[in-house]
C-alpha cells in the first residue's frame, strides 16, 4: 500500500465532515443486499450501526500509522470475532458494499484513484484483522443470535438524558482534574472540551444521537501508558459521580459495563506497548506519587 494510497483514503474520510452517517446507511443496505445474513453480525438500531460504521472508518484514516497500530487493529479483529461471531469470509462482502456505498455517494466524483486507495487500504487492514482472527480459539467465539453489541440502548433514559451524561461528567472531571495520580494525564487540557467530547461518546453509547466525531478509544490512548490499575481507579470515581447526581446503583452498574467495555482496548501492561504516531513523540505516562492514596 503507498503513502500515497493512506492519504488520499485519509482525506477522503475527513471531506465527510458530519456526513458520515448518511454513507453508513447506505452501506449497511448495499452490505445486507449482499449478504442478509450480515444482520447477525451487525445486530442493534441505526444508531449502533452508525457507531461501527464510524469506528470502522476511524480505523481507516489512521492507516498512515498502520505499521504502529498493528497491534490494536489485531484486538479488534480478535474482539469483532470473540463477541459479534464475525468471520474472514465477511470481509468480501464489506469490501463490496463499502465500494458500492462510496460510489453511490460521492458519484462522479468517486474517481478510479480513489476507488484503487480504498480497495488497498481495505485490504491491509483486513489482512492484519483476518491473521489475529485465524489465531482466535474457536471455542470461545460468540454466539451471533442474539444482540452482543456491549452498549445499552434503553440507558440514556435512565440517566436523565443528554443533561443527565453531561452533569456526571462535569462532576467527574472535577475529581479527576484533582486526582494526585491520573490526574497527571489532564496536565494542559481543557476541562470543558473533555466533558463535552465524553458525553457526546457515551450518549450514543446509551442509545441516544451520535454527535461524537473523535477517534475510537484504542486510538486516542495509544501513545497512552495506562494501566488496569488506573482503570479502576478511574471507574471507582465515575462511579461515586453517578451515584452522586442521584443515580441508581443499578444504574451506576449499567454505565459502568458499558464503561468498561472499552478498557480492554486501552490498557497495557508495558510502556513498551504505546503506539507513538511521530518521529520525537514520547509516550505519556503518570507516575504514582510517594505515600499515593486514592
Amino acid at each position: 500500500m503507498s503513502d500515497n494510497h493512506r492519504l488520499l483514503v485519509k482525506e477522503n474520510i475527513e471531506s465527510l465532515g458530519e456526513d458520515i452517517n448518511a454513507l453508513s446507511q447506505i452501506f449497511f443496505r448495499e452490505l445486507f443486499h449482499i449478504d442478509i445474513s450480515l444482520k447477525s453480525v451487525f445486530p442493534g438500531n441505526v444508531i449502533f450501526l452508525n457507531r461501527k460504521f464510524f469506528n470502522m472508518l476511524s480505523t481507516f484514516k489512521n492507516v498512515e500509522h498502520l505499521e504502529k497500530i498493528s497491534a490494536s487493529v489485531e484486538k479488534m479483529g480478535e474482539r469483532h470475532m470473540l463477541q459479534y461471531g464475525a468471520q474472514l469470509a465477511h470481509f468480501e462482502p464489506m469490501q463490496e458494499a463499502l465500494i458500492k456505498a462510496l460510489k453511490d455517494y460521492y458519484g462522479a466524483a468517486f474517481s478510479a484513484e480513489l476507488e484503487n486507495a480504498w480497495n488497498s487500504v481495505f485490504f491491509e487492514v483486513s489482512e492484519i484483522m483476518a491473521q489475529a482472527m485465524g489465531k482466535v480459539d474457536r471455542r470461545h467465539v460468540a454466539r451471533t443470535d442474539h444482540d452482543a453489541t456491549g452498549y445499552d440502548n434503553d440507558l440514556l433514559a435512565d440517566v436523565g438524558g443528554v443533561q443527565g451524561v453531561l452533569k456526571v461528567h462535569q462532576r467527574f472531571y472535577d475529581v479527576i482534574f484533582e486526582e494526585p495520580w491520573i490526574g497527571q494525564f489532564f496536565y494542559g487540557k481543557s476541562k470543558e472540551a473533555l466533558v463535552s467530547k465524553q458525553t457526546k461518546f457515551m450518549v450514543a453509547a446509551f442509545g441516544g444521537e451520535n454527535l461524537y466525531t473523535g477517534d475510537t478509544p484504542a486510538f486516542m490512548h495509544m501513545h497512552m501508558f495506562v494501566t488496569e490499575e488506573m482503570i479502576r481507579l478511574r471507574q471507582k470515581v465515575l462511579r461515586q459521580a453517578i451515584l452522586d447526581e442521584g443515580c441508581s446503583d443499578s444504574v451506576a452498574d449499567r454505565w459502568l459495563k458499558v464503561d468498561d467495555s472499552f478498557t480492554e482496548s486501552i490498557v497495557k501492561t508495558s510502556v513498551d506497548e504505546c503506539v507513538l504516531k511521530c518521529l520525537g513523540q514520547m509516550p505519556v505516562t503518570a507516575r504514582k506519587p510517594p505515600n499515593y492514596t486514592s
